[in-house]
């Protein structure tokens, strides 16, 4: 089997771990090939995937390595015709270029598809690409009939995306960077009648020189200041972006927020988590803590989450595991976003106590096998 991610990411020392521990030995037919490698030399790594016809693969989140980032963002810039000066080089943490970075993550992964076509893959490139275009993912949804947020369209500055809002008529909306991970370039936003604005937001808003340069932070922002509100918007909106409507997260009985993470591993839900925060940001690396389901969710709403689930996944049918992300109203299970990289939850379980890891290691051992089985046919003959 390949992996396509980064050799000393914890991610694949989860996978490596979770294969070993399953089968001593089978973590030795993990074949890992680093973001790096892929991004120097694509054919080299096209002909190592040939010579795995019929294998197993998976690729795997470039995560948020900086180095990478710029990488990534210098061969979208060559893809997209290198229109305008070479992009700079990021800060640590900074947010910039998100269509760029898309551009080249895309353009990879579309000819290690088309040039592999024999390869089994855990989620097949396409579906991958799907779910990291966030308004692309939506559209997926809704077309198969999942509640997801309405929808207000692609945006492309602060000015318009208040023009979104009149249209709807609604004074709360969540402003979303199309192409971004996690919370990144996410923005929750109120208006008041007498003209008062704040908005939440994982984007930490920095001027220097008169420029305004944004970078992710861990601690999210509050602003009141329109004229902050409005460079912040202005700056996601650039990098591709589209809003849609605020849905109302439950409340625990202290009353927290909190919205529900669950993996499905071949369109079943498998492991669960309740993510809760004291603001509308939930995503567990804000800082934010995560309980047990059952403390939050009674039967029957757990019943329709498994539903919602199990039709959120039939939008995606070559994706091995996708990570959902999902609020759990009176009507509806609200389906927010689709993640391809949705697995790296440590100490979830599922119900027969296997983690994400464990699953993908079954999955890595049933395709060793299978591959061990036909080499052997063929060998005879």
């Amino acid at each position: 089997m390949i992996l396509i991610g980064q050799a000393d990411h914890r991610r694949t020392r989860y996978l490596l771990a979770a294969a070993e521990s399953r089968s001593p030995g089978l973590a030795a037919f993990v074949e890992v090939i680093d973001w790096s490698e892929l991004l120097r030399d694509p054919d080299a790594v096209v002909a190592r995937l040939r010579a795995h016809a019929q294998d197993g693969a998976k690729i795997d989140s470039p995560g948020d390595s900086t180095p990478l980032r710029d990488a990534l963002i210098r061969h979208g810039w060559r893809c997209s015709g290198e229109r305008g000066p070479p992009p700079a080089p990021l800060a640590h943490g900074e947010l910039a270029h998100q269509s760029l970075w898309f551009a080249g993550f895309a353009d990879l992964l579309r000819r290690l598809e088309a040039a592999s076509p024999d390869i089994v893959w855990f989620n097949a490139p396409q579906e991958i690409l799907a779910m990291c275009d966030k308004l692309e993912c939506q559209r997926r949804l809704d077309a198969i009939g999942a509640h997801v947020p309405s929808l207000f369209g692609r945006v492309q500055s602060y000015a318009e995306f208040r023009e979104r809002m009149d249209a709807v008529g609604t004074d709360r909306a969540f402003l979303k960077a199309r192409y971004g991970s996690s919370a990144a370039g996410v923005v929750a936003y109120r208006r008041h009648r007498d003209g008062r604005e704040c908005a939440y937001t994982s984007a930490e808003l920095v001027r220097e020189n008169h420029k305004v340069r944004l970078f992710n932070t861990l601690r999210p922002k509050r602003y009141d200041d329109a004229r902050d509100i409005a460079a912040l918007i202005d700056a996601i909106a650039m990098q591709g972006a589209y809003a849609e409507a605020w849905v109302s997260k439950p409340r625990t009985v202290g009353g927290a927020h909190f919205d529900l993470r669950v993996v499905s591993v071949g369109g079943e839900p498998r492991q669960w988590v309740a993510r809760v925060a004291a603001h509308p940001m939930t995503n567990l690396h804000l800082g934010n803590r995560r309980v047990a389901v059952d403390e939050v969710l009674d039967y029957e709403t757990k019943r329709r989450v498994v539903r919602a689930v199990r039709n959120a996944a039939a939008a995606f049918r070559c994706a091995g595991s996708i990570g959902f992300d999902l609020i759990p109203t009176r009507e509806h299970v609200v389906v927010i976003e689709a993640n391809a990289f949705g697995d790296l939850l440590p100490g979830a379980t599922a119900w027969d106590g296997a983690g994400t890891y464990d699953d993908q290691a079954a999955w890595i051992g049933r395709r060793v096998r299978m591959s061990a089985l036909t080499k052997e046919r063929v060998a005879h003959g």
